[in-house]
């Protein structure tokens, strides 16, 4: 009796989280304006995979971007409130968080956001900033104040400053004292306080200098993310996922009563669910897919490894986070050599890897399931792009960038390459992507309030709302198929001249 009373009142606050974020007037315009636009006499249609109960399947890629992950679920809120669901699932950093969850919540064909917000709207964020105490300060102060990097340059110049005062007054009070013995106290207090500052500086060294090498020792991360695998490991237990192949079993559930809308010569052949989640190992410089290459670590019938270890390898934002490591791989095996050999070339493979967060090599991995084989789409990719940007280091005047705007393209530019590059010769996958504008947060705000946390999940949804009233699911189609005859057209068999 006591245990039913128990789960009435935790349905009921679980019901209350959701209503929260889902009954804001703003998401339920989007939703009004949706249904206004798409019904019996003129249908929503994103894909032409279904199921028994109508549902429309897409593939999903989820980009990358700290606590700008929240975002997300309003976004994927509405394309389930509309009837959409997802056959393959792929993201970087917070978008493997959200994918994550998409896998491990439900069923492949059931609504799964309003169980995602209950999750992401309990959570501390300020939590998953688990290092030491020091640094926990620093991270909030540089976050949630402004100029904080300004301000402390300038108390660090000050220091200096009133160190060299201090040296400069000893130097003239030690001199003036043998003509002008009434100095001496003076003199006297300026070496105290000159000691006293030396002390200080000397002491401040000493603790930087052994915070670097517990940097170092701790794998370059401030914080050693335990915080986030535990919360994560409990919520993939709690969902049946212990195992890789529970996680596999999970992503690959078949779809009931899948079909296509419409006749096509593939049939519904190949079409097969799976997850990928994109992180960068640093022994081997390689950007690595779990859980599809696990087989690189460890033999298939001694897969001993945690599938939440994936997701927290794939947000191990470098310095932020401690990488990821995995141990003790068992190099003396044939099938772990071969798997090396045939992935990546790799003769003698590594006894460790060390993982940080997938966005360093691919953060919006749009193209992984591109499929040059099928000359006519079944089923569209979106994308969805958490849009940070800011306008002034948007410009194309140099001189106005301010210093972070420069380090921040120097990092979107290493980090968005290989996925722009994608894009360019394959400009038909834009169409697919919404972007949500986020530039008024901080990536690296651990410490968002309610209202933060409410104010992303409208602006998830209202971007996934102008798609949608946006997308054409037969221009796409169309688009697709004239590109991929052109490439097709363009790859010419080799000739050799003798």
């Amino acid at each position: 009796m006591e245990a039913t009373k128990q789960q009435s009142l935790t349905a009921k606050a679980s019901k209350s989280n959701q209503e929260i974020f889902t009954n804001q007037p703003e998401v339920q315009a989007c939703l009004k304006q949706l249904r206004e636009r798409f019904n019996d006499a003129n249908p929503l249609v994103v894909s032409d995979v279904m199921d028994k109960e109508k549902h429309q399947y897409v593939n999903l890629v989820q980009k990358g971007g700290g606590v700008l992950g929240v975002a997300l679920v309003g976004y994927t809120y509405i394309l389930e409130e509309m009837g959409i669901r997802f056959l393959r699932l792929a993201g970087t950093s917070a978008g493997a968080i959200n994918t994550s969850l998409m896998v491990v919540v439900g069923k492949k064909e059931e609504a799964k956001s309003k169980r995602i917000i209950d999750i992401m709207s309990t959570l501390d964020f300020f939590s998953l900033v688990d290092g030491h105490p020091a640094a926990r300060m620093f991270i909030r102060n540089f976050i949630t104040h402004k100029n904080y990097a300004n301000k402390l340059k300038w108390r660090l110049i000050l220091i200096f400053s009133l160190l060299l005062l201090l040296f400069v007054s000893d130097f003239v009070f030690s001199g003036l004292e043998h003509n002008h013995p009434n100095l001496a106290p003076f003199t006297h207090i300026s070496f105290i306080l000159t000691g006293f500052v030396l002390v200080f500086v000397g002491a401040l060294g000493f603790y930087l200098n052994r915070l670097s090498r517990r940097l170092k020792n701790a794998g370059f991360g401030i914080n050693p993310g335990d915080y986030f695998y535990d919360w994560l490991k409990g919520i993939f237990i709690e969902n049946g996922v212990k195992t890789v192949k529970d996680l596999n079993d999970k992503a690959e559930q078949p779809i009931p009563g899948m079909c296509l809308r419409v006749e096509h010569t593939e049939g519904t052949a190949g079409l097969k669910s799976d997850v990928k989640f994109i992180t960068s190992e640093l022994v081997t410089e390689n950007k690595v897919l779990f859980p599809e290459m696990c087989k690189l670590f460890r033999e298939e019938d001694k897969m001993d490894l945690q599938p939440a270890g994936f997701v927290r390898a794939s947000m191990s934002i470098p310095l932020f986070f401690e990488s990821y490591f995995i141990n003790n791989i068992p190099v003396e095996s044939e099938a772990i050599k071969k798997a090396w050999k045939e992935t990546f070339s790799v003769d003698t493979p590594p006894t460790a890897v060390r993982f940080v967060d997938g966005g360093l090599l691919s953060n919006f991995p749009i193209n992984l399931f591109y499929n040059p084989s099928i000359s006519v789409p079944r089923l569209p990719t979106f994308g969805i792009d958490l849009d940070d940007t800011v306008p002034e280091d948007h410009k194309n005047d140099t001189v106005a960038w301010s210093f972070l705007g420069y380090f921040g393209r120097m990092l979107t530019t290493l980090r968005g390459f290989y996925d722009k590059d994608f894009l360019v010769q394959n400009k038909v996958y834009e169409r697919g992507i919404g972007a949500i504008p986020l530039a008024d947060f901080n990536w690296l705000n651990f410490f968002l309030t309610d209202e933060d946390k409410k104010t992303m999940f409208v602006r998830g949804a209202e971007a996934a709302t102008k798609f949608l009233l946006d997308f054409n699911w037969e221009e796409y189609k169309a688009l697709q198929a004239k590109m991929r005859k052109e490439i097709k057209k363009e790859q010419k068999p080799l000739t050799y001249e003798s």
